[in-house]
């Protein structure tokens, strides 16, 4: 009988089990809204450190963004020349810019990346000359980028706080949104499709999981950044040198969707009607947010004064515009009650 318990207990410990507080295995970590970017959780945020292929998200990002995704690269030798994880390209082949986006973001492809930034920049250096520009307009102070890959060279580095900011600018791009969310995607080269699988397990583990980044190397150990939109809240999760990060992450998501508030919003206006039957019409609007604090949400009506008759009952007449801390968070039709029909004198 103590045999069995002995072997029973062994069993469960070999069970991955998932932690709901607040707190996480990370070297450094931080949890940041995804429209504001203000700061859920935080944990050594600021302390510099390799982030390994997380650096992918900048240079998609300014692939995402350079207007030449349909260019066709062609492979050099100097572009494969690399270590580490590769989407397997050889010299000579012909691979479009969107598709080696695809392999940095699925596959994290570092041959994708030198790709790409020779393509852009001509050169590894004067492509990191861009990443650090870019990285510089958006905020990200304590930042310096050396290598398109990730890979550990020279004072390659960055913060959680940063890189939580990065992926916050990346996500509102709508090519790269649409990626880095994929389980599987499929790339051409020279002519032929690729079937490639997202490293990202987060997609598997959470519904409502929508990328981004996975990276690791010796220097920087396991580094993961991820989004997930929780019922209109967007969320942003960076760890870096940590060895659980994928229960970490569902963790964190978990306590700090705690922090939000709901308010909803529902009211009925009176809007003048020209040539109709009655002289008003009566209009509703509703939305519902998730922020922060409830307190710093304002709604801003949109109409005009005076309507044209006919008006169909539930056609829309105005619009409000939900903005949290000046910020715009949603938006909502306003509609007719009611239907009025024109009125035609008689002559």
């Amino acid at each position: 009988m103590l045999k069995k318990f002995s072997l029973i207990l062994a069993f469960l410990l070999f069970i991955p089990t998932v932690s709901y507080g607040a707190e996480c295995s990370a070297a450094s970590a931080i949890v940041i809204d995804g429209l504001t970017n203000e700061i859920l959780y935080e944990k050594n945020a600021y302390e510099e450190r390799s982030m390994a292929s997380t650096t992918k998200i900048m240079t998609s990002l300014i692939a995402c963004e350079s207007g030449k995704l349909d260019d066709v690269v062609s492979v050099t030798d100097e572009m494969v020349n690399v270590i580490g994880t590769s989407l397997g390209l050889r010299a000579g082949d012909k691979i479009s810019l969107y598709d080696l986006v695809v392999g940095m973001l699925i596959v994290s492809g570092n041959d994708a990346a030198n790709a790409v930034a020779i393509h852009l920049g001509g050169s590894v250096e004067g492509f990191a000359k861009m990443m650090n520009e870019k990285a510089q307009s958006i905020g990200m102070k304590n930042s310096l980028f050396v290598t398109p890959s990730g890979l550990d060279e020279g004072k390659h580095h960055s913060t959680a706080y940063d890189m939580a900011v990065l992926a916050s600018c990346a996500i509102k791009n709508e090519i790269f949104a649409q990626i880095c969310k994929e389980k599987r995607m499929e790339v051409t080269i020279n002519g032929e499709k690729h079937s490639v699988y997202n490293h990202n397990k987060l997609l598997s583990f959470l519904d409502d999981c929508i990328g981004i980044k996975t990276g690791y190397t010796d220097k920087a150990g396991r580094c993961l950044v991820s989004a997930v939109n929780r019922n209109g809240k967007i969320m942003i999760c960076v760890t870096m040198n940590d060895g659980n990060d994928w229960n970490d992450h569902i963790s964190l998501f978990k306590a700090c969707d705690k922090k939000y508030q709901k308010k909803e919003f529902k009211d009925v206006v009176n809007i003048n009607v020209v040539g109709g039957y009655q002289d008003k019409i009566s209009a509703s609007y509703s939305a519902e947010v998730n922020v922060l604090d409830s307190e710093q949400v304002t709604v801003e009506c949109y109409y005009f004064p005076f309507v044209y008759a006919p008006v169909e009952q539930g056609s829309e007449i105005g619009k409000i515009i939900v903005k949290y801390k000046e910020k715009e968070v949603t938006s909502a039709p306003i509609t007719a009650e009611e239907s009025v029909e024109y009125y035609a004198k008689q002559e």
